[in-house]
């Protein structure tokens, strides 16, 4: 994805701004990057970082120079990334940046540069471990941190960095663009939900590894939705032990068949408030569910509470069990 242009033509106010500071030299020692899920956030994060080191910016980061590819590489030393998106940060995580930091750059350049996703997943210990790292900047060590949500964020990191605020991008017109790059319009339709951006989508579709996580949460949600639209909730239970557990193997196709569900239940809340949905491609059989399922709020909280505890070190079957069994005990009482 060229985040530049992403920049440039969705988040303008974003982009000027940091070219303003970068172009007279006034760059804040550290960013505060917020914006909702689905929004590029920790690949802008990455780009901001790379237009401070890249050898000939054109204006920010060219992406074609040996610095700019060693970092897209993670081949840059002098450059520390901590993703909070594929787990809890913790206090020692915090520490290992402090520590390097504390020496010598590798590079000639003398900048050092780290980037933490989603600070709110990080333990109080690692927040109370950064406040002071955040303090004390170093003149030639630069922070980039990214939100999905700044009223989670404690107020004295806040106020220790300069907030960028990135807006979303229109749903449907993702989705369209999508299209328009030859993605499958389901898969543009669900995709919509992790990914603010058509191109991210069409590149996430061509890896492989990040690619089959999804497609294999997704036929774990299209059975459950059949068997919810058809069965009782014992064949619902059956569905569950029977088939998708054994399908959801990994925490990453967990992240995604929980979102995935999650997306499917706000559409059927939508669709008995008489509101517009995103997945189309599923209207029949998600307005079929709209009718039949009882309590749809208090079903979608039950799949929201699962997908908190899913960076937490749980059992995969037993999570998935559990959360059925919420959903099919919703649906039986409601009888």
């Amino acid at each position: 994805m060229q985040i530049g242009k992403y920049l440039k033509e969705n988040q303008p106010i974003v982009y000027t701004t940091f070219l303003n500071s970068f172009k007279n030299h006034t760059l804040s020692h550290a960013y505060l990057i917020v914006g909702n899920p689905g929004i590029p956030l920790y690949e802008s994060a990455q780009y901001l970082a790379k237009s401070i080191l890249c050898d000939d910016p054109s204006p920010l980061a060219c992406d074609n120079c040996i610095t700019c590819l060693r970092i897209e590489s993670d081949n840059y030393p002098d450059i520390i990334k901590l993703d909070g998106a594929k787990g809890t940060i913790k206090k020692e995580d915090v520490l290992n940046i402090e520590s390097r930091f504390e020496k010598t750059a590798f590079e000639t350049k003398g900048i050092m540069i780290y980037i933490i996703n989603l600070v709110e997943n990080m333990t109080s210990e690692a927040v109370n471990s950064m406040l002071k790292f955040l303090e004390e900047p170093d003149s030639e060590v630069y922070a980039f941190l990214t939100t999905n949500n700044v009223n989670n964020v404690l107020p004295t990191i806040v106020s220790r960095c300069q907030t960028l605020n990135f807006k979303s991008v229109p749903r449907k017109k993702v989705i369209e663009e999508a299209k328009s790059l030859m993605v499958n319009p389901e898969d543009a339709e669900l995709l919509s939900y992790f990914y603010n951006d058509s191109e991210l989508i069409a590149n996430f579709l061509t890896d492989k590894e990040e690619s089959d996580n999804y497609f294999e949460a997704k036929k774990g949600l299209v059975g459950l939705l059949e068997i919810m639209e058809v069965g009782n909730y014992k064949d619902v239970i059956y569905y569950s032990q029977k088939n998708l557990i054994p399908l959801i193997k990994s925490k990453e196709e967990l992240r995604f068949f929980v979102d995935l569900l999650s997306e499917a239940f706000e559409d059927i809340l939508n669709i008995k408030a008489n509101r517009g949905i995103s997945l189309s491609t599923y209207a029949t059989i998600l307005t079929n569910l709209s009718n039949k399922l009882p309590h749809i709020e208090d079903s979608l909280v039950e799949i929201l509470k699962a997908r908190n505890t899913v960076n937490l070190n749980v059992n995969i079957g037993l999570l998935i069990d559990h959360l059925i069994f919420k959903l099919v005990k919703e649906q039986h009482d409601g009888r």
